[in-house]
């Protein structure tokens, strides 16, 4: 029995022994085999160019994602090639991927060509002692001088309005735009028949309404609209709050409480009342201007 148990010993440690080299020499095949991956970013103009350039013919494939209408690329007449040329004649943002491969070692050199003094720029370069390496390029080509003054020209002050508003109106929810949406069509249909009523009475009289009271019951109207909506948002909110506080402390429900744009809301709708409001007690005190309620 101790005869055996030598045996088995002296067996496992002749197969490490043949194992051992083998697992080894796999190792390191398959770290030879494995690609370099290196990576860069670069700051160009319209009119620059990505130069990518090998002293082999080491460029096997080429993989290029962008604005291709707009790319520039002097594409070589077979592969593997040693050179390679990107350009752009729009701003815009190009992933530029290349893989090398070669037996013998070779260097790989990544260079900017501006424009119209041709200087080229040596950004990085990289020697490979053999086998296959991939770089990966990010180009960004940014306007030019020329082009960002023609651009700043070109743009209206109504563009810079238009942008302004869309950028003001995300801050928003769907809810509360769809909120004073509706209620801005219902004040604006009831308070027109309103003035219209009042406007026909009134012209039966001896006191007609001139513009300026006209102008006073609409912004009553606005005002009143800004109230009630006020009053609904903070209603809605408020109960948004309850329910949250009352499934978080009582059913132990892990939700979060208003969010940063729901203040926002709120702010933005108190805001308005007060200005409209203000406006409402000028004209109301300083033009004696009052609604018919108050007469």
């Amino acid at each position: 029995m101790p005869s055996n148990g030598r045996f088995l010993a002296r067996s496992l440690a002749i197969l490490l022994i043949i194992l051992l080299p083998l697992a080894l020499a796999s190792a390191k095949t398959a770290r030879a085999d494995q690609t370099l991956v290196r990576s860069e970013a670069l700051e160009l103009y319209v009119g620059d160019s990505v130069v990518i350039h090998s002293n082999r013919l080491s460029i096997q494939q080429v993989f290029l994602e962008g604005n291709l209408s707009a790319a520039l690329v002097e594409r070589p007449s077979q592969y593997p090639t040693n050179d390679f040329e990107l350009n752009s004649s729009a701003p815009g943002t190009y992933v530029l991927r290349i893989i090398f491969n070669q037996s013998a070692d070779y260097t790989v050199d990544l260079s900017v060509k501006h424009s119209g003094t041709s200087a080229i720029e040596n950004s990085t370069s990289y020697y490979v002692s053999s086998g296959s390496f991939e770089l990966d390029v990010t180009a960004y080509f940014n306007p030019s001088q020329a082009q960002a003054i023609a651009q700043a020209s070109s743009t209206s002050a109504w563009d810079d309005f238009s942008n302004w508003m869309g950028s003001f109106g995300r801050a928003f929810p769907l809810w509360v735009k769809a909120l004073y949406l509706i209620l801005g069509v219902q004040f604006m249909m009831v308070g027109g028949l309103w003035i219209r009523r009042e406007s026909s009475r009134k012209e039966g009289g001896t006191q007609p309404l001139d513009r300026g009271e006209k102008a006073f019951l609409w912004l009553d109207v606005l005002y009143k609209f800004l109230v009630v909506a006020f009053v609904a948002i903070v209603a809605i909110m408020g109960g948004e709050l309850i329910l949250l506080f009352v499934l978080r402390f009582m059913f132990l429900v892990s939700l979060d409480l208003l969010s940063l744009w729901d203040l926002f809301v709120v702010g933005f709708a108190l805001g308005a009342v007060i200005i409209v409001y203000l406006v409402r007690f000028i004209l109301e005190n300083g033009f004696d201007l009052k609604p018919f309620e108050a007469e």
